[in-house]
């Protein structure tokens, strides 16, 4: 008898312990799951991307009279924030050339580093033209524009910023931190590669939405000549 009730503790004891050990696994394994999938989360990836590209607080510009964004509807920007010493300056000419004939427009933001301060304009134009940047550039001194495109991401270095802006004023690709070259290494050769498809992507649907737009306003036009 005192046999069995040992047995029974015995068995009992091996079974809560078993019980415990369980639970403190799978314990283990769901917060290491949560974990991850907040990790996902914060990494901000897809921070802004399908959303309205913010207004521009610039006061002054180089190469152009002032510009809001609004003024650029219908067209497919091409948005560089960028400071002294900018990284694929060379990269956005090339695309710059390739492309504004196909209706891009490219727009630099000059971005004081490592700190808001006001820029004579003069400064500025000397830097524009020394990197071939011969489109418009505005002269964010006070930082209000960049703050409004401020990305919560570990890769990004909002000096160096590049924002694709499709012809209806979404944000469609971003990326991060000027890291592009075509003769560089072979990740900015990859980046580069990754920024021109989606360029290409975004001009060619400008194209086609220009197209069905001119062929629905023939139809209505030829209908009305009926």
């Amino acid at each position: 008898m005192a046999s069995n009730q040992s047995n029974r503790r015995a068995f009992n004891r091996a079974v809560l312990f078993f019980a415990g050990f369980l639970f403190i696994h799978l314990a283990g394994v769901s917060i290491s799951i949560a974990q991850d999938s907040m990790a996902d989360l914060a990494t901000g990836r897809t921070q802004m991307i399908g959303q309205p590209a913010p207004e521009w607080k610039l006061k002054e510009w180089v190469n152009s009279p002032g510009l809001e964004i609004d003024q650029l509807s219908g067209k497919v920007i091409l948005l560089r924030f960028f400071s002294d010493q900018p990284a694929g300056a060379a990269s956005i000419v090339d695309l710059d050339r390739e492309f504004r004939s196909q209706g891009l427009v490219t727009v630099g933001v000059y971005v004081p580093s490592p700190m808001p301060t006001q820029v004579p304009a003069s400064q500025v134009k000397r830097l524009a033209t020394a990197m071939g940047f011969n489109f418009p550039v505005g002269i964010d001194s006070s930082w209000a524009t960049v703050n409004r495109y401020w990305l919560d991401r570990a890769d990004a270095d909002m000096t160096a910023v590049t924002f694709l802006i499709d012809r209806k004023g979404v944000i469609r690709y971003i990326q991060p931190d000027g890291g592009y070259d075509r003769d560089s290494n072979r990740k900015g050769r990859r980046e580069f590669e990754s920024l021109k498809r989606q360029l290409q992507t975004l001009i060619k649907e400008e194209a086609e939405e220009n197209e069905a737009e001119a062929v629905k306003t023939g139809s209505f036009s030829g209908q009305e000549q009926k």
